[in-house]
């Protein structure tokens, strides 16, 4: 059996990417080091070469998917020798593969367990017949006397020996490698269409679009391979994929792949047979699944990127403020809270019945100095806005707050454990305002796909939504940093190098212990060594510290550089904290501070975000039935997806503004032009009010 060659991991994903090999190599020890993404791309700038956390997890990535393909080459070599099917010629070709759609079409004829039609001719003994039938090339009639002498218990007849003889055949000709790759590019360079199943028209209305639809498959977009797969999976849609070719072309063009350009009317049975039976729907269905595929990827691609900014949204702040999760026939409920957003008080306002109940937290107001009041976007939250601002605008800034998964958090594990003795339905109200506080401390307890950020979130495989998503939360959370002293266990356990066992005990040793005073203390936490310390330390501050270089992003392995450079600067570490060019005009401070440490020092460790702005939403517009063709309305950006985005223009239904309404120009990416949050001027197109569908332009 022939040895695989070995393979050079970095090499290969260096021909996969266009990242330098070196850069490569570097990410790849790091790893092996046990270093985490966000720390190898905010802590090792100068090793990789300034690589960001998106390069990083390429890396990372691709490496996985070289390393799969060649564990299953190695598996499929094993399985060949076991059932007696190994040749160095197949070795070879296994050896070569690239690709494991190439790599599993050279194993299909040899898998164990597979039971074909060709499979039950060839034990009844018919091999030798089609063997002298692809050799020679005889006519139908000499085929159906040779059949005779082959008739047996399952093939009575010689009808049925010639069909069995046929089957042997096409199962051949499908196996061939020459043969799918041909048809494989034929189809793939062909067209994917869908129609509407007969009497699902009226019931599937939601796909209408695609009722009748066709397009090339190179072209397609991947949304679109998401809502027929979605209107497929549904039985609304059937979906096929056709090359542009005719049969009679592909008939040719396999004949001279195959049978060397012979041409017998049986032999183009045999293709036939072949072709619709055996290639064309299994072909089919490997592109579809590869569309699929590439449709998942750039979901997974906005989901990662609405998230992201959905996290990062400007906090209020570390003020009182007051959350409301509005209702009609149970009530408005209210909830105080403190500005590190512990609970303080509750109740009920019926402001549909009484707008004068808003008065019942005027109390909350005053005597606790509320900033803000933080009103969610559900049923009757405009109308809830409205009455609150008319009562408290002047003294707090009332904003609505999208709601999205806090009731599946008020009803969750992580909900019952922070508030144990309080109502579910007070748990979600908290949610609301402390969302309104710091989005990222609160939304970490959330899980991702409960937020509304995405497109087709059900139609993608869970475990891999979750795991993209968890690294997004990991990105968010680190680039922020956390507050070693007031960070929730939650919050803790997304930073580098930390879970939530490690953040528990970092919580546990708090309350035993009080305030942590300098970063060292976190050495005695239980599960923090010497490397956890090290991918941790950098993202956590502590203000008010006996070090001040714990306030910042400043890694403490870098501590002692920054303060031997300020000795050369003949100044004080907080002195370079106000003006870290004062290490740039020193040559001797210059050569030893890498300029991610001056960085760092120039952020001071203050928060990233930018600050919170609220919008002004249009008091006339309360539903989608005050909506009218030309209205002018302000919005906030709250979804933005491959075909378009989303904005929230103040009332429950959402409205969207289809990428060609973007800008004046041609948009390829909506991300290009909007991010999440963002506060845009909308104008009106057009109101679905039966299927509740808002149609905005960004134009002019």
């Amino acid at each position: 059996m022939i040895e695989l060659k070995k393979i050079d991991v970095a090499h290969e994903t260096k021909s996969r990417t266009s990242i330098d090999e070196t850069k490569i190599r570097v990410v790849l020890d790091l790893v092996e080091e046990g270093c985490t993404i966000p720390f190898i791309a905010r802590y090792r700038k100068e090793r990789t070469g300034n690589l960001d956390e998106v390069q990083v997890a390429e890396i990372i990535d691709v490496t996985n998917k070289i390393i799969e393909l060649d564990k299953r080459k190695h598996a499929i070599l094993k399985s060949l020798v076991e059932t007696g099917s190994y040749t160095d010629e197949l070795g070879n070709l296994v050896d070569k593969a690239d690709n494991l759609t190439t790599l599993e079409d050279i194993y299909a004829p040899y898998k164990p367990g597979r039971k074909t039609r060709a499979d039950k001719a060839i034990e009844a003994g018919l091999l030798p017949l089609a063997e002298f039938v692809m050799q020679n090339n005889p006519d139908f009639e000499t085929i159906l006397n040779k059949a005779i002498e082959f008739v047996c218990e399952k093939f009575a007849t010689a009808e049925e020996v010639v069909s069995g003889v046929k089957d042997i055949i096409a199962q051949n000709i499908a196996d061939d490698l020459k043969v799918r790759t041909y048809v494989r590019s034929r189809m793939k360079s062909g067209i994917i269409s869908s129609k509407v199943k007969r009497g699902k028209k009226e019931e599937g209305v939601v796909f209408s679009d695609y009722f009748d639809f066709s397009e090339p498959v190179s072209k397609i977009a991947p949304h679109r391979v998401m809502a027929i797969n979605r209107g497929e999976k549904e039985e609304f849609l059937n979906v096929t994929i056709s090359p542009v070719e005719d049969f009679e072309e592909i008939s040719s063009r396999i004949s001279a792949t195959f049978f060397n350009k012979r041409t017998s009317q049986f032999f183009i049975d045999c293709i036939l047979e072949s072709y619709e039976r055996l290639l064309s729907k299994s072909i089919e269905t490997e592109i579809f699944n590869e569309l699929k595929a590439i449709a998942i990827d750039a979901s997974l691609s906005f989901f990662h990127s609405n998230l992201e900014q959905i996290l990062l949204s400007p906090p209020f702040g570390e003020k009182p403020v007051v959350g409301i999760d509005p209702g009609i026939r149970t009530g408005c409920k209210a909830v105080l809270l403190d500005g590190f957003g512990n609970y303080i008080d509750s109740t009920v306002l019926h402001l549909s019945t009484d707008k004068a109940q808003a008065l019942k937290i005027k109390g909350w107001v005053e005597k606790h100095n509320v900033k803000g009041i933080a009103v969610g976007s559900g049923t009757f939250g405009r109308e809830t806005h409205e009455i609150l601002s008319g009562y408290f605008g002047a003294d707090a800034a009332v904003v609505l707050v999208d709601e999205d998964g806090a009731s599946i958090y008020s009803a969750s594990s992580t909900a019952r454990e922070e508030f144990p003795d309080i109502d579910l339905t007070v748990r979600g109200t908290i949610s609301i305002g402390r969302r309104f506080q710091d989005p990222l401390s609160e939304l970490v307890k959330i899980a991702p796909e409960s937020l509304g950020i995405g497109q087709y979130q059900h139609d993608i495989p869970q475990k891999m939504l979750s795991e993209k998503l968890t690294r997004t939360v990991e990105w968010a959370v680190n680039k922020v940093g956390a507050n070693l002293n007031t960070a929730s266990p939650y919050l803790l356990s997304y930073i580098s190098g930390l879970d939530s066992k490690k953040a528990k005990e970092i919580s546990s040793l708090r309350k035993q212990n009080g305030r942590f005073t300098n970063i060292d203390e976190l050495k005695k936490v239980k599960g923090i060594g010497a490397k956890t310390f090290e991918q941790c330390a950098g993202f956590l501050r502590i203000l008010d510290g006996t070090e001040i270089l714990d306030s910042t992003g400043v890694h403490p392995e870098s501590y002692k550089i920054v303060k031997k450079a300020a000795k050369l600067c003949g100044t004080t570490v907080e002195e370079l904290m106000t003006d870290p060019s004062i290490i740039k005009n020193n040559a001797d401070a210059k050569e030893i501070v890498p300029e991610s440490v001056i960085d760092e020092l120039r952020k001071k460790g203050l928060d990233p975000r930018k600050k919170f702005e609220a919008v002004q939403f249009s008091d006339e517009i309360r539903s989608i039935t005050d909506l009218k063709t030309g209205m002018t309305l302000n919005g906030v950006v709250d979804n933005i997806l491959a075909f378009g985005a989303f904005v929230d223009i103040g009332i429950k239904d959402k409205g969207l503004v289809h990428i060609s309404e973007i800008a004046n120009e041609f948009v390829k990416n909506p991300a290009d032009y909007l991010k999440i949050g963002q506060i845009v001027k909308v104008k009106v197109l057009s109101i679905d009010l039966e299927r509740k569908r808002i149609s905005l332009s960004m134009k002019n």
